[in-house]
């Protein structure tokens, strides 16, 4: 028992939870993004297009960071967070406009691409790995306190009503909604508003019939689900569950 709550211990001081302002790096390359936090600077991402996972936070308002720190060396003169969530306050806040110019020695890690006006269209649908067969689960995943869609998730959105269809009309397609509560490493708890799971919920069928889906049945959880400081960005969700 004492090895096991050594090991939660350790797992819980590599979590980081936290409301602060974002901060903008500039470097010759791309600009970063950080964050500081009980008095240390940690890093978030670099600024790409709208196919990044990151998506950089706007300044003027605070940001919810919720992430994993990763041993190595700084990047952007930060900690590294990976994987690393980023939710902006809906509230303005105007001390949150700190710009830090280029120095020397720091910079930005490589982007995907490079800067400027994409190549090539954006591709909606990833590629599959392998041919999907049978019950699947999708999972769309939200910001904090939002039922906004960003690109990734409206990829999610997209592959789940591709392979419905491709089931055919027999096929059962479930929608549940859920919102969740963030366990900040202060000890504090943020809860997203009430009505937001159904929200999410009905937003997401409302799509998938608009690709094409017919039978949808949708259901979502009213109570917020529990914050444990490590996995609570993944509890703010819509599952879509296509069965053949």
């Amino acid at each position: 028992m004492v090895g096991l709550l050594t090991i939660c211990a350790g797992a819980l001081a590599q979590q980081r939870s936290f409301v602060a302002c974002p901060i903008v790096r500039d470097t010759k390359t791309v600009p970063c993004f950080l964050s500081e936090y009980d008095g240390e600077m940690y890093y978030l991402g670099i600024q790409q297009d709208i196919t990044s996972d990151f998506h950089p936070p706007q300044l003027k308002h605070e940001v919810l960071v919720e992430g994993t720190v990763v041993q190595g060396p700084r990047v952007c003169g930060g900690i590294p967070l990976q994987p690393v969530s980023v939710s902006v306050v809906k509230e303005i806040n105007l001390a949150c406009n700190t710009l830090l110019p280029a120095e020397p020695g720091i910079d930005a890690p490589p982007a995907l691409r490079g800067p400027g006006p994409a190549s090539r269209p954006l591709e909606l649908v990833k590629v599959p790995g392998k041919s999907l067969t049978g019950r699947q689960e999708f999972t769309v995943l939200y910001s904090f306190d939002d039922d906004y869609l960003e690109f990734g998730a409206s990829r999610v959105v997209t592959e789940a009503a591709s392979y419905a269809r491709q089931a055919g009309a027999a096929a059962s397609v479930k929608v549940a909604g859920y919102r969740a509560t963030s366990l900040l490493s202060n000890g504090q708890r943020l809860t997203e508003k009430a009505g937001l799971a159904e929200k999410r919920a009905q937003n997401i069928a409302t799509l998938l019939r608009g690709l094409g889906v017919a039978a949808v049945t949708v259901d979502w959880k009213s109570e917020a689900e529990p914050g444990d400081g490590r996995t609570d960005a993944s509890r703010r969700r819509v599952s879509i569950v296509v069965s053949p």
